[in-house]
């Protein structure tokens, strides 16, 4: 997989732009070696899929071909392994070599949905939050599920939420806090 410096930028500028360390995940992912590569099984044509779990009609990966692996994710429930930017193919469909397969992560993951969804703050050092959104189809891992009685929010960082009408979680929440005064706010524009 290529990174080019736009790219790069983009990233950089995105995790600039948020208060604390906000770290990206695809859902349920486990990062992998640069020497683990996936080789698609004899006699499979392997179908390639998007991080939504919708099939990518326009490409397909050949019988005996060798992909290097971005990450193991389980999309849908089904392991995947990443072999393009927002590409993933079946395990099943491959063999995997340089590294023990690994177990996807049990992690709760928030996905915004088809629009940016804007990041809500709690608490302030010094100057108020700027006014962000997280990416349309981004995954964030959710540190705790907390509801005022009317609205629910995923907190993606400490202190930065989003509400959870703008994303959807990988399985259902365990742990829903609820605090009838927790009002968190847009940052400034």
């Amino acid at each position: 997989m290529k990174f080019t410096s736009k790219s790069v930028t983009i990233v950089a500028a995105l995790l600039m732009a948020t208060t604390g360390a906000i770290t990206t995940l695809s859902s349920n992912s486990t990062q992998v070696n640069a020497a683990t590569v996936a080789t698609v099984k004899a006699g499979v044509t392997a179908q390639l899929y998007n991080s939504n779990g919708a099939w990518v009609t326009n490409r397909a990966l050949a019988p005996n071909t060798k992909w290097r692996v971005g990450t193991i994710t389980n999309i849908a429930g089904e392991t995947m392994y990443q072999v393009a930017t927002n590409e993933y193919l079946k395990a099943s469909d491959s063999t995997l070599t340089g590294q023990p397969q690994q177990p996807a992560t049990t992690s709760l993951v928030a996905t915004v949905g088809n629009s940016d969804a804007p990041m809500y703050f709690t608490a302030t050092k010094g100057d108020p939050a700027h006014y962000t959104t997280l990416p349309a189809h981004s995954a964030w891992r959710v540190g705790r599920v907390v509801t005022n009685g009317k609205d629910t929010y995923y907190e993606v960082s400490t202190g930065d939420f989003i509400k959870a009408t703008d994303s959807t979680l990988n399985m259902p929440a365990n742990n829903l806090e609820t605090y009838q005064g927790f009002q968190p706010y847009l940052g400034m524009k």
